[in-house]
This record gives C-alpha cells, structure tokens and sequence, in this order.
C-alpha cells in the first residue's frame, strides 16, 4: 500500500471532525447527527481509480435535511 492509500481514511476523518467542530460551534451539536461510511476495500488497497471510496453527510436530528453531504474517490 503506497503513502496515498493509507492517508485517505485518515483525511476523511479528519475532515469530518472538522466540519462536525465548525457546526457544533455555530448550532447546537446536540441537534445534529454525523454519518460517515467508508468502503472497507480502501483499507486493503482494494479500491481501483474513479471509485467513490468514502460518503459523510451531515443530518440534523430528525435526519428531514442534509446540511453536508460529500463523497471522495480515488483518483
């Protein structure tokens, strides 16, 4: 597995906990939900190119509207 691959989960997490810190910061964190799911082959370096590797959305409490939603694919 080269540098790149084993950087991304990092990265994802990374910046999910960042925009979860911005938010909770400007709304109240106890009215969101965070979801994120990432594609188990990422961590086996399974994954090929143009495949979407991880999604996160950001919900508020009820899960009626997406305040964020991103995706990330390998390159």
């Amino acid at each position: 597995m080269n540098q790149y691959n084993s950087s991304i989960p990092k990265f994802i997490v990374s910046v999910f906990l960042i925009v979860t810190g911005f938010f909770s910061s400007t709304i109240k964190a106890q009215e969101l939900k965070l979801m994120i799911k990432i594609n188990e082959a990422v961590f086996y370096d399974r994954i090929t190119s143009n495949k979407i590797i991880g999604t996160g959305h950001l919900f508020n409490r009820e899960g009626k509207k997406i305040l964020i939603s991103s995706s990330l694919e390998k390159i």
